[in-house]
């Protein structure tokens, strides 16, 4: 066996390895994880003590409304280690709601509002974004998550 061949074989075992460890941290992150998939809409799915926030995606921006009728617009304040529900829908052209820090994807679609429930345990202050291209001005529809203790 020359060099080149030893060299080869040594790269191809690597690269098995590699894929190997990523393939076995996947399945231990999905195994372990439990998955929080937006529904359709629907009151009586609400967990009990769940504050709701009616949330709409416009060309660009969110607006949040919370439970005692105030809202805000491209942030969103929730408390620590309480449940929220976000309703969400659209005014005008589909959206998609990205909070990567929670691991939270809803779309928001005109007409067809989605529900996703969650409860934060980090205080700080986290980003959220559109990533579903909704027209020019779509790279402005990213905003703040505001966890308070």
């Amino acid at each position: 066996m020359n060099s080149k061949a030893k060299y080869e074989y040594i790269f191809a075992i690597v690269v098995v390895a590699i894929l190997l460890a990523m393939a076995i941290v996947n399945y231990a992150y999905i195994t372990n994880h439990e998955p929080n998939i937006a529904q359709p809409l629907n009151n009586s799915e609400v967990p009990a003590g769940s504050t709701v926030i009616d949330v709409s995606g416009y060309q660009w921006a969110w607006t949040f409304t919370y439970h005692n009728g105030s809202s805000s617009t491209d942030y969103l304040y929730v408390t620590a280690n309480h449940n929220y529900t976000l309703q969400v829908t659209s005014k005008d052209v589909i959206h998609d709601l990205l909070i990567p820090s929670l691991g939270i994807q809803v779309y928001a679609v005109p007409g067809h509002p989605n529900q996703i429930s969650f409860e934060p345990t980090k205080v700080g202050k986290f980003i959220f974004e559109c990533v579903e291209y909704c027209g020019q001005d779509h790279y402005l529809m990213r905003g703040y998550m505001e966890v308070s203790a």
